[in-house]
């Protein structure tokens, strides 16, 4: 009886920190795509070219419909390749 509480209460730890992930992921990428949208919107000031922030803008238009179909990891990516082009922090 004690190795089916372990391993229930084990069960249970372990789909918490898959959640905690999910949810820290889902953090992140709000985060970058926030700084990212800012830099497209202050791209003259940033010292963004026109053509990069274009790019950039149309990343950001596909990060946000992979968040919304809640696919963290390639919001992430796509988000993190803006970001990059466009030297965001």
């Amino acid at each position: 009886m004690t190795s089916i509480r372990t391993l229930l209460v084990g069960s249970i730890l372990a789909a918490g920190f898959l959640l905690m992930g999910a949810a820290a992921a889902f953090a992140d990428c709000q985060a970058d795509i926030d700084k990212v949208e800012n830099a497209v919107v202050h791209s003259e000031r940033e010292g963004i070219d026109i053509t990069v922030a274009e790019k950039m803008r149309e990343l950001l238009e596909e990060a946000n419909k992979e968040r919304r179909a809640g696919n963290e990891a390639k919001c992430q990516e796509l988000i993190n390749q803006a970001k990059y082009i466009g030297d965001v922090e």
